[in-house]
């Protein structure tokens, strides 16, 4: 049995890893000492799933939302925001399994952790989240006088009172980036060596804003891309400055606890959207009383929900059918259920870029990926364009027919969440088994449960990393390699 330390890295794209592992010393060891790869993320990767099912081991549909928002009736649209309340109502989070092993746990700045959960024996101090009410952050509330002295203002987000990323001058936003960072990982050290946790899970978020606001000076392929040198190395730096704080976490970890490095989705440029509504209403799945004379959410457009097959939520190719019996407005016959998805999803594939070149789609039936008792309130089909590099926009009112978004430039934080995240695990009775394939964010749970000597439930979904990691068969060498072999040991005689 060992004690663990989750360190999430929120957005950390596995490609750039790869670009700059060599200026990256302390993750190229941790690759070499355990086990590492991409992590397969949710559908779709948004931080509010993503990070949840990494908790929980299970799919979307066993808590029931795939955004920051969600329904839990038939409404037209997702009127309800997420809170941690919601989710422990539905899953059980590792944090709620630990504590009754005798296990100590803190949540540092951890995803839909607000409010605070009261952990027994534990602590947490929620992640910030924009839609949330201001309220406290730190449970137990004691805990507040221990947090200021460590930091003493604490940053719960990155924009500051009255202003946003936007409207924020660069250097400046950098700057805070990197002042918020470095009190996760103050507090990361804290909980590990004063309060003495077992289990200390800390994600550090200005992967994400800094991501968001430097990638287009450092892909060329970026639509916007901007060859400012002023800001042409500061992403690498970021990451550079990341695994320092990874080699000094490592160097200061007892020799039981074992560092388990997570990226829920990695954050990419963003190439376009695709205006989902304004294609539905285009192919005649969707109808307005009045076409609205600027961009307007679902929720405040005039649908004509009698006269309406389907529609489109977020930004990332969500679309529900509105099925008689079920919304209640609904048309679609349930018989014709599985038809118009087909026709939908045969349609989907059709839509290309603005030059006409085609977006690599893929399409998900909802009951293919995702199961549990409130999988019935998700999107019907879930469409992705080009590996999220195109994302979607449920706004309608760009012009009829014009299905292209490109507001990437005016708005700094438009970037797009990718598929795949980045795991690397390395410790006490962790084995030196380098990259493993065929890992999803539903073995992440298991895997922390599997470190900690406790039992894994049953309704998991995912098994345990490490137990992937032994079962990992040693690759035969080709035929003729091998066959050369033994022709050499055969003429030394062996």
């Amino acid at each position: 049995m060992n004690n663990i330390v989750v360190l999430g890295v929120d957005g950390l794209n596995p490609e750039l890893v790869r670009q700059w592992l060599d200026s990256m010393p302390n993750l190229k060891e941790m690759q070499q000492a355990g086990i590492w790869g991409e992590i397969e993320s949710t559908v779709p990767p948004i931080g509010a799933p993503a990070w949840t099912s990494a908790q929980c081991g299970r799919n979307p549909g066993a808590y029931g939302f795939w955004n920051y928002t969600y329904r839990d009736d038939f409404s037209y649209g997702e009127p309800k925001f997420v809170n941690s309340r919601t989710i422990d109502e539905r899953v059980d989070r590792f944090y709620k399994i630990l504590p009754k092993m005798g296990q100590k746990v803190v949540l540092i700045n951890v995803p839909m952790s607000y409010p605070p959960p009261k952990i027994p024996g534990g602590y947490c101090i929620a992640g910030h989240n924009s839609s949330m009410p201001e309220g406290n952050l730190i449970w137990p509330e004691r805990l507040i006088d221990e947090i200021e002295n460590l930091v003493v203002e604490y940053i719960p987000d990155i924009a500051e009172s009255g202003s946003d990323n936007k409207s924020t001058d660069g250097d400046k936003l950098v700057k805070r980036i990197y002042d918020m960072d470095t009190q996760r990982f103050t507090l990361l050290k804290y909980f590990i060596h004063e309060k003495k946790c077992d289990c200390v899970f800390a994600v550090i978020t200005g992967c994400v804003v800094i991501s968001q606001l430097l990638l287009r000076y450092t892909d060329e392929e970026h639509r916007f891309y901007d060859p400012d040198f002023s800001y042409a190395n500061t992403l690498k730096d970021y990451y550079v400055w990341i695994d320092k704080q990874i080699g000094k976490i490592r160097g200061m970890l007892p020799g039981d606890t074992v560092l388990f490095l997570l990226s829920a989705f990695s954050l990419q440029r963003c190439d376009g959207r695709i205006n989902l509504n304004e294609w539905l209403i285009q192919e005649g799945y969707m109808t307005l009383y009045e076409y609205p004379s600027q961009p307007t959410g679902l929720k405040d457009l005039n649908v004509n929900w009698t006269n309406t097959k389907a529609w489109s939520t977020g930004d990332s190719g969500q679309i529900y059918l509105n099925l008689k019996g079920r919304e209640s407005e609904g048309i679609v016959d349930p018989n014709d259920y599985d038809k118009v998805l087909d026709e939908l999803a045969d349609k989907l594939q059709g839509i290309t870029d603005e030059r006409g070149k085609g977006l690599n789609t893929e399409v998900f039936w909802r009951d293919d990926i995702h199961s549990g008792p409130y999988a019935e309130y998700g999107p019907d089909l879930f469409v992705r364009f080009n590996g999220y590099r195109w994302n979607t926009n449920e706004l309608v009112g760009h012009g009829r027919g014009n299905l292209y978004s490109f507001d990437t430039k005016e708005a700094p934080g438009d970037e797009s969440h990718g598929p795949y995240g980045y795991f690397s695990i390395a410790g006490r009775d962790i084995p030196p088994k380098g990259k493993l394939k065929g890992i999803s964010l539903l073995n992440s749970a298991p895997t922390i449960l599997d470190i900690m000597g406790v039992k894994i439930p049953e309704d998991m979904e995912g098994s345990s990393i490490l137990e992937m990691a032994r079962e990992k068969k040693e690759e035969k060498p080709p035929a003729k390699v091998e066959s050369a072999v033994r022709s050499r040991l055969d003429l030394l005689g062996y």
